[in-house]
């Protein structure tokens, strides 16, 4: 279980309360906090995020190397499995399909300010 946060803020119900999440929602959010953050960069976890150095848009094999990135940096996520489907050069924007014990959705990313 986890809190749901939305638009980089706690998000909360009419009671004041927090809103949790669970299963392929929770595995999601954990997933994209995973590829939206540069390893290191978390200065209550330095092991949190994805570590980029290195990778370049220009790559030939960028999508199966950010594959790689992201299995790394989601393999401590309970039951969960990150693969990419697609990542535009040029926009940047990745496709994400996180599959969760026995479902699986897909989910984007937008790695233009972390990729160069």
């Amino acid at each position: 279980m986890d809190v749901k946060i939305t638009n980089g803020d706690i998000e909360m119900v009419a009671s004041g309360d927090y809103r949790y999440i669970t299963g392929i929602e929770e595995a999601v959010q954990r997933v994209r906090i995973s590829a939206l953050t540069v390893k290191g960069d978390f200065i209550f976890d330095r092991e949190l995020g994805t570590d980029y150095s290195g990778l370049s848009s220009d790559d030939d094999m960028l999508c199966e190397k950010l594959e790689l990135l992201l299995k790394e940096s989601c393999a401590d996520i309970h039951d969960t499995a990150v693969e990419v489907v697609s990542c535009d050069k040029n926009s940047m924007v990745a496709v994400l399909k996180v599959i969760f014990r026995d479902r699986e959705t897909t989910t984007e990313v937008d790695l233009s300010g972390i990729i160069q």
